[in-house]
């Protein structure tokens, strides 16, 4: 076999029908099959959601972060599963789709890439399912929403603390060339746009940075973090996992664009974010 041959075949993407078309590469693939292998020698079916998500999350420590892993195709949108490198919310994404997988009684049998490429259509998809690029949850309050609807996540951040603001999102429909999906999409424009609205119809929430510390104690290690940014029209810039260490603070565990993988914040998530520029506080939602 030439090394040209082998690096193309290497490239290639396999793409299978089932109740959604996926995109996965071979070495994505391998990855997958790999990560299946090392969990199901865990014993994670003790843990309670938080910790097996934690369990989970922490095996993924040095992955490569890698941005628009999802945006292979930009004239069809499919479930893609990428192993190989995680921008911040395909990680969160992929954690929780383990963490369903080895949830219940779904023995080894049932941990197959259909199987989990169904999970992640779930959680990633409007209301569950694959209808196009613009059913994919782009915004993260919309995100949180729509799968505490699916009764996948529970949204806590008024409830231990945080406060509710105003504020109009609409970054995707005011960058449309940012978007390559969008350019002359007058369709996709408008379902966004109708996204946006129905998005502002109800107050957003945060924890302030100040107030982080105060209820640091009431957030569990495998909560889901976002960071609630200034950047007008747009709700959040960053998400990440909850991780209580052994000095029993909350840090981050997240892909790092800045750090180039998946690592856990060198400070407390509080003194981490307190002198940021870019950020106002922290939205959590605890995996039900």
């Amino acid at each position: 076999m030439s090394k040209q041959f082998f690096v193309t075949f290497c490239l290639l993407f396999i793409t299978f029908y089932g109740k959604c078309q996926v995109t996965c590469s071979l070495p994505n693939k391998k990855a997958f099959e790999t990560k299946i292998d090392s969990l199901n020698k865990i014993d994670l079916d003790s843990l309670n959601p938080s910790q097996k998500i934690t369990s989970i999350a922490e095996t993924f420590l040095g992955e490569p972060y890698m941005e628009k892993t999802l945006d292979i195709d930009i004239k069809k949108e499919t479930v893609v599963i990428n192993f190989t490198g995680f921008d911040c919310t395909t990680f969160v994404e992929n954690m929780i789709a383990l963490t369903k997988l080895y949830t219940g009684d779904q023995n080894e049998k049932y941990r197959t890439l259909e199987h989990y490429a169904s999970i992640l259509e779930h959680i990633r998809y409007r209301n569950g399912k694959l209808k196009g690029y613009t059913s994919r949850l782009h915004y993260f309050t919309d995100w949180v929403r729509n799968n505490q609807a699916k009764g996948i996540v529970k949204d806590i951040t008024v409830e231990i603390g945080g406060q509710t603001y105003d504020k109009n999102i609409d970054f995707m429909s005011t960058h449309i060339t940012a978007y390559d999906q969008l350019v002359k999409n007058d369709s996709a424009i408008s379902a966004i746009r109708l996204i946006e609205d129905d998005l502002n119809q109800t107050p957003l929430s945060q924890i302030y940075i100040k107030d982080i510390s105060k209820v640091e104690s009431k957030i569990q290690s495998g909560d889901i973090i976002a960071l609630v940014c200034n950047v007008k029209g747009l709700d959040v810039a960053h998400v990440g996992l909850a991780l209580r260490k052994e000095d029993g603070r909350i840090y981050l565990l997240h892909a790092s664009q800045s750090k180039g993988k998946v690592v856990i914040t060198d400070k407390p998530l509080a003194e981490w974010l307190k002198n940021s520029k870019l950020n106002t506080g922290i939205t959590v939602a605890r995996l039900n």
